[in-house]
């Protein structure tokens, strides 16, 4: 990759690069170290763990250290970026965890990726960073610490203003996409650990979410939605043990204990009972399946 400028130090490297030549693979790698691209112009596309992006002009993107990610150049127009990698050592103690928070609170693959970086001005802090290039030893390693600070501080409230903005309706649509998924997959067995991998979500801030969206937790909604399901197919014949079977339930007695807590009686009892009944059942007992948590996956 060309340079048109760079700069290298035992804390700190920068450039600022514009290739003009398609490369055939991305150029894959991982080191210790923070880094920050920004995508000035071009044609590429950067692989990190497995998420593949494909960058529009002035956005921004976020790398953490160790983690395996690379760039593809995908034509022979230019394309033209700024990047820095740094040890955090160069960051004041006291400052440090605030400064590298957008990296450490990004919680799926959205929060490491930012459009409209020139909105926020970014670009100019990459450019006072070259600037440091002519400067004396110990007038740049001091103006270098400054300046990656400046830099890191305007990410962090590009990031807050972003998360603001859009902070109500991103929750909102992963919510929505795992609702989705969990009716597609009712009843069979599905994981935290599962959804938070699919989902790019940590476990805590998936249940965090869910819970402001639906008011209650992911096993508590999929414990109703299989009693929901085993009480449908005991309607249409099917007898309550197989019902339990077909709609999740593991054991049968995980299946009685639900069923009961919501809905006030055994399964085996009055199922075409009128709807009102039950409602209110169900109401009073939304939330005594703690117990029954234990036994079901989720």
């Amino acid at each position: 990759m060309g340079n048109i400028s760079q700069l290298h130090t035992e804390s700190v490297y920068f450039h600022h690069g514009l290739d003009c030549r398609r490369t055939d693979a991305y150029a894959l790698h991982c080191h210790p170290f923070y880094e920050l691209f920004y995508f000035v112009e071009g044609e590429a596309s950067y692989l990190v763990e497995g998420v593949d992006y494909v960058p529009q002009p002035h956005s921004l993107l976020l790398i953490s250290p160790n983690v395996f990610h690379g760039v593809k150049v995908e034509s022979d127009r230019p394309y033209e970026r700024f990047a820095v990698h740094f040890d955090p050592a160069i960051l004041p103690a006291e400052e440090r965890a605030l400064l590298l928070s957008p990296f450490h609170d990004a919680d799926g693959p959205d929060d490491i990726y930012f459009t409209d970086a020139d909105r926020f001005g970014m670009r100019d802090y990459f450019e006072q960073l070259m600037s440091c290039t002519g400067m004396s030893d110990d007038i740049r390693d001091l103006s270098l610490r400054i300046r990656l600070a400046a830099l890191l501080s305007q990410l962090l409230h590009m990031r807050r203003t972003v998360h603001r903005a859009e902070g109500e309706e991103r929750p909102r649509q992963t919510v929505e996409r795992i609702i989705g998924y969990l009716n597609a997959h009712i009843a069979e067995d599905v994981s935290l650990d599962e959804l938070s991998a699919r989902f790019f979500v940590s476990k805590h801030h998936l249940n965090k979410i869910f819970r402001k969206a639906t008011g209650t937790t992911v096993g508590n909604y999929v414990i109703h939605k299989r009693v929901a399901l085993a009480r449908q197919l005991m309607m249409q014949g099917e007898t309550a043990s197989a019902a339990s079977l077909n709609a999740g339930f593991g054991h049968y007695s995980s299946f009685f204990r639900a069923y009961r807590n919501i809905f006030g009686h055994a399964p085996t009892e009055r199922v075409s009972m009128q709807m009102g009944g039950d409602e209110q059942a169900a109401g009073s007992a939304s939330g005594d399946l703690a117990g029954d948590m234990a036994n079901t996956r989720i």
